[in-house]
């Protein structure tokens, strides 16, 4: 660190700078706004601020909220009740010192089916995903955002701030989703596929600061990069040069950067815990931003993230560390420690509190694991809990990480996934979606490129039986760590019986991991070889046989796991469970009978 970056290094560990979290029981896809007053109790805000944490984050739908004079037609039932509830979070969250923020990706698409564009055909804009966006081109259309965002803090008072996603996740103006560096073309909309899609940016952008600055107290604005590089190289200058007076800027501290599977360069395009960072492209668009002096706020996952995301947290407490480490190297400003998963109190969100007691002291990593071992655990020895940290980050290295596997591999409902030789050809859910378990796991495979998936299917299942290889043989230090001396308080005890049911689970579901994975391979070429097409009974093989009685012994291991500690297998997404004691009984007592049947019949 250089003398120019030390003054202001640390400041997102001061009193006050952002640093945001949420509530593990806010549901997003359940009207969060509408129910977030009976979430976000005194006692669920108190212990968020205990945790070092100033902010909590909602998710703002402007439709659900506006009372709008230029489109009533758009305008929601229960707006009044929702804006309460925020309101009351609001109130409630200062008295815990904490600040609420609104999350927000406006204007959404609306159906293309939707009567709104039989009455308004000259705003319809760019079509994706069956709807049509807003064209921003249209003035109509600029003045419908303006009203709507001051409709709704004429209502809400002291919010403070506002995370703007601007470039994806909706189709919320014709260049969203134009991933034109990569082979899309520009959008069709014949208003805007000349226009630069900064401009468009920028404006949206400024009307969020205008409404900001004629508030009574104004609410920051945090313009956030997500997909800003679909339109242009790092850093995307054309942006962050014109950014509105007073508008801040999150970065993402992983996306855009590479991390080497067996000496081999993988791009980072999701959030990882895997992988420490910063990537280039968060560096290189803070120091651009530095230059103009605009600050720099970063977003992060602390405790999981779709690598893996139901169980609690992945104990890489190296990695979190270095995390931390970087985001005070980087000076920036604040954070956004969470996604709509991520957000369970546990070792990995303690290790924040932890270096905002010193965060001088605690940049070394070995003081820093120390302190947190004696802290969080009550040890006096800490060696072996660090060197297990330490060897769980060094596991994660064999992580088949691309696009595919996060968002269609079976890594999060595993466990209660059975293996069969009927085979469906059903297609898996997405990782972080509820559905019936598929048994074809083709597209966590995809395409082998660059971009969404770099690996072989024998390179992905080598993978993940490294991973899971390595998390094993690092498991009995952990255990022989947490069980050296007795803790100091109950609290501390149950703290190591958590992270021990966690650590254990994470082995048995990188384990099933891998199976499902050589599982359906194995069955595909099988399938092949015989010319099976689905649904098919799939004669059996000696390698499909051996994976089902492997499957089934560490499928049994996980059982008590599960009864024990119900925060294993809930995903937070959609506030529901990928596995549970329920369906890993169902998954022992269909694989036992089909293996009996086919043992019987040899």
């Amino acid at each position: 660190m250089n003398e120019d970056t030390a003054g202001s290094a640390l400041s997102w560990t001061r009193p006050g700078s952002p640093r945001i979290w949420r509530h593990r029981d806010s549901n997003v896809e359940n009207d969060e706004p509408l129910h977030a007053a009976a979430v976000y109790t005194d006692a669920g805000l108190e212990r968020i601020a205990t945790e070092g944490f100033t902010g909590i984050w909602l998710f703002g739908l402007l439709y659900d909220l506006m009372d709008s004079h230029v489109f009533p037609e758009l305008n929601q039932r229960l707006v009044a009740e929702r804006l309460a509830s925020i309101q009351t979070v609001v109130q409630r969250a200062q008295q815990h010192g904490l600040g609420v923020w609104l999350y927000f990706n406006e204007p959404m698409g609306i159906a293309s089916d939707h009567v709104f564009w039989r009455n308004h055909p000259e705003i319809r804009g760019e079509k994706q995903w069956q709807k049509y966006a807003l064209c921003p081109s249209a003035p109509l259309v600029e003045t419908f955002l303006a009203d709507a965002i001051a409709s709704v803090f004429r209502t809400l008072q002291d919010v403070a701030g506002v995370l703007l996603i601007t470039a994806g996740e909706d189709v919320t103006h014709c260049w969203a989703k134009r991933d034109v560096r990569h082979g899309d073309t520009p959008p069709g909309c014949p208003r805007c596929r000349d226009r630069e899609p900064a401009d468009i940016v920028l404006r949206q952008i400024q009307t969020w600061a205008d409404v900001s600055r004629r508030q009574s107290t104004p609410f920051r604005v945090l313009a956030w990069n997500w997909e800003w590089a679909h339109w242009y190289p790092d850093p995307p200058a054309p942006i962050i040069d014109r950014l509105p007076a007073g508008v801040e800027l999150l970065l993402d501290l992983e996306f855009g950067g590479t991390r080497l599977w067996r000496g081999r360069p993988i791009p980072v395009g999701e959030y990882s815990l895997g992988y420490v960072g910063p990537g280039d492209r968060f560096v290189v668009s803070r120091a651009h931003a530095r230059r103009r002096g605009i600050p720099v706020h970063a977003k992060i996952e602390i405790n999981v993230s779709h690598e893996l995301a139901s169980v609690p947290n992945l104990p890489l407490l190296a990695n979190v560390h270095g995390k931390l480490k970087a985001l005070v190297e980087q000076g920036v400003a604040g954070f956004l420690g969470c996604w709509v998963t991520s957000s369970t109190l546990t070792v990995n969100s303690y290790a924040v509190r932890l270096f905002l007691q010193d965060p001088h002291r605690y940049l070394d990593a070995e003081t820093f694991l120390d302190a947190l071992g004696r802290e969080y655990f009550g040890l006096r020895d800490t060696l072996r809990v660090q060197r297990a940290w330490v060897r769980f980050g060094q596991a994660f290295q064999e992580y088949p990480f691309s696009t595919a596997m996060l968002y269609s591999g079976p890594q999060n409902d595993a466990p209660a996934r059975p293996l069969s030789l009927h085979y469906r050809g059903q297609p898996a859910p997405a990782a972080f979606r509820p559905g019936p378990f598929g048994d074809d796991l083709s597209r966590c495979f995809g395409k082998i490129q660059q971009s969404d998936n770099p690996f072989t299917p024998a390179e992905i299942v080598s993978g993940f039986s490294r991973l899971r290889d390595l998390w094993i043989a690092a498991l009995p230090d952990y255990e022989a760590g947490l069980a050296d001396d007795e803790p100091q308080s109950d609290e501390q005890q149950r703290h190591r019986r958590e992270e021990l049911d966690c650590a254990r689970m994470l082995g048995i579901q990188l384990a099933s991991t891998a199976n499902a994975l050589a599982f359906f391979l194995a069955l595909r070429a099988r399938c092949a070889a015989l010319r099976l097409t689905p649904p098919c009974a799939v004669p059996a093989t000696p390698e499909l046989l051996t994976l089902m009685r492997e499957e089934l012994a560490n499928t049994e291991h996980a059982l008590p796991l599960v009864e024990r500690d119900p925060r294993l297998g809930f995903h937070q997404a959609y506030q529901g469970y990928k596995y549970d004691a329920r369906l890993i009984r169902e998954k022992l007592a269909a694989m036992r009978s089909e293996l009996v049947r086919i043992e019987s019949r040899s």
